[in-house]
């Protein structure tokens, strides 16, 4: 199989000249420094310009258009084979052999004048990037039937990169067997080993600048204040530049999992599938976030953290974090945040342990159609990380700094009656913790609802309703900055879709 994609796109958007901006509101610079700090230059704001709109002939004078193009492709070659090898006493070996070869590559060109330390455009900073990647792959998978009841998979693949990163090339494996002691009744378990190269991206990424509210915890807790008291106080939530940059010295993720679990058809028409699942990864790419750098930059400085445990701040991870915030000396802004530097790193170790378990029925009638029901629940029972090697691996499952749901309920209710259909869906998602870290916040429920309705083979028409009840998030009183909750929950309340198929 042979397929090839390219994709480009041309922004385009019309932004303000920062000094063309700054000459026509304020003029220029009046002799001497301001009389309260004596460090800030000093101007006559033009008030008629300020107070009043300004003209299109103004605009013009005033504003440019930031042009950003961007590029991407990629190619892919691939070979599949299937097939019965020989027949063993419990049925054929059957196998499976796949050989890919692919590149892909992406340009991204950001309008220079938007780039780190330029300061020609307003209140507008941006990324650039680019590079090529080419990777080739061998692949193998056997089915083999051990016994009547009784049959084992095996498979193995290896994979090769070449680009400018420290990937090279990896060997993973996957055994698994599966036991039917009888009809009803299937036990299963596997083991395998991954491997994941970083995406482009992290690699190839130009230096970008941002801006974003941070929330400067060292001075708010050197001040002998609590996070909860510094929430709403303007001295210690400001904007700060921030500086991110691609790291081409990533090494690949690698990591091994185990699963065991049961399905088992209770009686006709309803089922119950229970998996036990353990994923371990080590040298996970990720970013490393300005709020996690500002709190663990705080509990380096002040030597310990928010629950008053001692922290080494002479620890590789200490040097690490303070090495990446940037504070003004002298002048009235002396001692606050100026720059965040961060990027994407290889985490030490992640890890997870949970349970995924799911109940299905459904009940068929001649008069009333047919009804299906389905019950899902997901439950994490430990989390373990660390950041860099040589960190303890903690469990930090029920920890107040992990924003990670710990559990999840999923249900639906469906009818089909004829050319009818109605689903209702409904999903829990357990407690978070409150954003200043001191407790934990209510779990958080959101119905969904679909009815379809078929008038001819070829015309369907479906209402689709989101957030039936209009939930909005559960109320965290820590949590000061818009949108006033954590991001794994959505601001959009109730949408109403009305969709329409045509088929011909």
């Amino acid at each position: 199989m042979v397929s090839h994609s390219e994709y480009e796109t041309n922004n385009d958007r019309p932004r303000f000249l920062a000094q063309a901006l700054t000459d026509f509101f304020l003029g220029p610079q009046l002799p001497g420094a301001d009389p309260f700090f004596g460090a800030y230059p000093v101007y006559q704001l033009n008030q008629d310009r300020y107070f009043n709109p300004i003209t299109p002939a103004e605009f013009q004078a005033l504003s440019t258009v930031v042009k950003t193009r961007a590029d991407s492709s990629a190619s892919n070659l691939s070979f599949v084979v299937t097939g019965d090898l020989f027949e063993m006493p419990a049925g054929p070996l059957a196998f499976a052999a796949t050989l890919e070869m692919g590149t892909q590559e992406y340009n991204l060109q950001a309008d220079p004048r938007i780039l780190p330390g330029q300061n020609v455009i307003y209140n507008l900073t941006g990324t650039g990037g680019g590079g090529e990647r080419d990777r080739y792959a061998f692949g193998t998978e056997f089915s083999i039937p051990l016994h009547d009841t009784f049959k084992a998979t095996l498979a193995a693949r290896y994979d090769l990169y070449d680009d400018i990163t420290n990937v090279d090339d990896a060997f993973t494996w996957n055994a698994g067997l599966e036991w039917r002691p009888f009809d009803s009744l299937l036990i299963r378990g596997a083991y395998s080993t991954s491997f994941r190269a970083p995406d482009m991206h992290f690699v190839f990424a130009d230096e970008s600048g941002f801006f974003s509210g941070i929330f400067d915890e060292f001075a708010c807790r050197n001040a002998g204040f609590t996070v909860t008291q510094c929430g709403n106080q303007t001295a210690y939530n400001y904007t700060a530049f921030g500086v991110r940059q691609g790291n081409p010295g990533l090494e690949e993720e690698e990591g091994n999992s185990y699963t065991f679990g049961f399905v088992w058809d209770i009686v006709d028409n309803l089922s119950l599938t229970v998996d036990y699942y353990q994923v371990e990864l080590e040298g996970v790419v990720g970013d490393i976030s300005s709020a996690y750098i500002l709190q663990n930059e705080a509990d380096c400085r002040l030597g310990q953290d928010r629950q008053g445990n001692a922290v080494d701040g002479s620890s590789a991870f200490c040097q690490f974090i303070l090495d990446s915030v940037i504070r003004t000396v002298g002048g009235p802004n002396d001692g606050r945040i100026e720059q965040v530097n961060r990027g994407p790193i290889n985490r030490s170790y992640i890890s997870n342990e949970g349970i995924d378990a799911t109940l299905r029925y459904s009940l068929d009638t001649d008069r009333m159609g047919n009804f299906g029901f389905q019950l899902g629940w997901s439950h994490v029972l430990d989390q373990k990380f660390a950041e860099f090697a040589g960190e303890p691996r903690d469990s930090y499952r029920d920890d107040l700094t992990n924003f990670d749901f710990r559990s999840r309920m999923r249900g639906s209710v469906s009818w089909e009656y004829k050319d009818l259909d109605v689903t209702v869906f409904g999903t829990r998602y357990g407690s978070l913790p409150n954003w200043a870290e001191t407790g934990r916040i209510a779990p958080y429920h959101v119905y969904n609802l679909n009815v379809g309705y078929s008038f001819t083979e070829n015309f369907r028409a479906s209402l689709i309703v989101n957030n039936v009840l209009d939930k909005i998030a559960p109320k965290d009183d820590t949590f000061f900055s818009y949108p006033f909750f954590w991001r794994a929950f959505s601001p959009i309340g109730r949408e109403v879709f009305v969709q329409a198929e045509f088929n011909w």
